[in-house]
């Protein structure tokens, strides 16, 4: 093996243990894409200064990590597909506002919302659910682009709605506070860096 080889991915080859981790240093195109993803996954790290970005950054690469090498054991097809899929979620232009943001207390009694990426139309998509969601409970759902000031504006059964995303918070408002009421205890939602938007509660 090569000194090039030996490095070729994010993790050293010659320390590779798992099935997962052989096929990827056996492979120089998921090598690379394994290389790509660690460097991606280093420049999303710098999205946000403070606050737990950081964090639930570290938490979702690792879950990612999990699913990958569960699904995808030593097939390169699938480790393609899905460093492919990883690299998209790593540079999507919103993804500093991607996560599960509660309100009040999950599981329990609270809301939470999940904002995950919107392809191919480079937003983000929104689901308010009620906690906990044995039943599925969305109360709200939108999609579209988080504009420069950190605010997506959108329209809810003939009520305008916002939401104005922050480090680590969202808001989220209406027009007509009286007409356009949702049954949510509390209007501002933190990220929760411990919980993955793709987590069923």
């Amino acid at each position: 093996m090569s000194i090039s080889s030996v490095w070729a991915a994010s993790f050293d080859c010659t320390k590779a243990r798992t099935s997962t981790e052989k096929a990827i240093c056996a492979a120089p195109a998921i090598s690379s894409l394994d290389a790509e993803v660690g460097q991606a996954f280093k420049t999303a790290q710098a999205l946000w200064p403070d606050g737990n970005w950081k964090d639930f950054l570290r938490a979702e690469q690792r879950e990612w990590l999990k699913t990958r090498d569960a699904e995808c054991k030593s097939d390169v097809t699938c480790l393609k597909m899905d460093y492919e899929r990883r690299l998209a979620f790593l540079r999507h232009p919103h993804l500093k506002y991607m996560g599960r943001y509660v309100a009040g207390t999950c599981p329990g009694n609270g809301t939470y919302l999940d904002v995950t990426p919107s392809y191919p139309a480079d937003g983000v998509e929104v689901l308010l659910y009620i906690c906990p969601n044995s039943a599925g409970n969305v109360l709200l759902q939108t999609a579209g682009k988080v504009n420069p000031n950190g605010e997506l504006h959108f329209e809810d059964a003939g009520c305008s709605r916002s939401l104005r995303f922050e480090q680590d918070a969202i808001t989220l408002s209406a027009a007509d506070k009286g007409r356009c009421a949702l049954s949510v205890r509390d209007d501002r939602f933190r990220r929760d860096a411990r919980k993955s938007p793709y987590e069923n509660e």
